[in-house]
């Protein structure tokens, strides 16, 4: 294993070219001997609860693989000062999937068959921990809500975020939207893949970015639009993709058709687009609105 120690024989070297290096810090959420509940900003007056989650699998498919690992994070924010209060707790539970742990799953996350053998995380715990209709987040919300819905009856129905995709990171000038790049962009690290670490290192990135945190509120709180083009001709495919829309070649549930997800208020400007683009495009289309109980599920079934 690399030494990853802060080398303090080399401080008179930093000391006389401080520009040439930069200092990282553990997220201070994450270090052991850490105790809760940790206050992040003063109470306001209006909390309202708050959880955040990660799950480690044995794939990819939450129709298929399973949760070995969930890791959840009960919180505070102020709606009004749309800011992270308090930190209360941090859980991590094992499940066993019944069946033996893929070698990369383990190479990645560190989770082997003995940890998790015998082991099933009660659900009537997850439902007292989702009490209070609290809003859910995670750094990748469709892959950790498709596995949580289909295994916890308490995640049914709840109001979603997502820390990746509902905050501008672009526009706020970072080229990824990775959690480790994001926080390594503020001078600070975690060990990644264990669930609960994984939740308390997003907590800590929406207390350094509370203009992130603002924004995924406003977010949370719009309707979205799922836009279905249908009968778009093949020469006009280049011109959806630099839209944004993806192909889906249909099921036994649904036609094929070019899709995207956009803010409501975007509706009528696509509408515009589509007639643009190829003959009567926008009253062949189909629209589905969506709320922060909808948005995070498949975006096309």
């Amino acid at each position: 294993m690399t030494d990853t120690a802060f080398p303090l024989d080399m401080v008179p070297t930093i000391q006389a070219a401080p520009q040439d290096y930069r200092l990282l810090q553990r997220v201070p959420l994450t270090r052991q001997d850490t105790t809760f509940p940790a206050a992040i900003n003063a109470p306001v007056g209006d909390e309202a609860p708050l959880v955040i989650v990660d799950v480690e699998t044995t794939g990819l498919e939450a129709e298929t693989d399973r949760i070995i690992e969930l890791g959840l994070v009960r919180a505070s924010y102020s709606p009004s000062a749309k800011r992270l209060t308090t930190i209360h707790d941090a859980y991590s539970r094992y499940e066993d999937p019944g069946r033996p742990i893929p070698e990369l799953i383990t190479r990645i996350t560190g989770i082997t068959d003995d940890d998790v053998a015998g082991r099933r995380i009660d659900d009537a715990w997850v439902g007292m921990m989702m009490a209070g209709d609290p809003l859910v987040l995670a750094h990748n919300a469709p892959f950790d809500c498709g596995f949580l819905e289909a295994r916890f009856p308490a995640f049914d129905g709840q109001r979603w975020g997502c820390t990746a995709s509902e905050i501008p990171w672009s526009e706020l000038g970072f080229e990824s939207r990775k959690l480790e790049y994001l926080l390594l962009k503020h001078n600070s690290f975690y060990e990644g893949h264990r669930a609960s670490i994984d939740c308390l290192a997003t907590a800590w990135l929406l207390a350094l970015r509370p203009d992130g945190f603002a924004q995924l509120l406003d977010n949370v709180a719009q309707q979205t639009v799922v836009v279905r083009a249908f009968g778009a001709p093949f020469e006009v495919k280049d011109l959806l993709k630099a839209r944004g829309y993806r192909w889906h070649p249909g099921d036994a549930g649904s036609n094929k058709c070019w899709w995207c997800e956009i803010p409501e208020t975007s509706l009528a400007a696509e509408r515009e687009f589509l007639d643009a683009t190829y003959y009567q495009g926008a009253e062949r289309a189909a629209y589905e609105f969506r709320d922060a109980r909808r948005r995070h599920r498949n975006a096309v079934a």
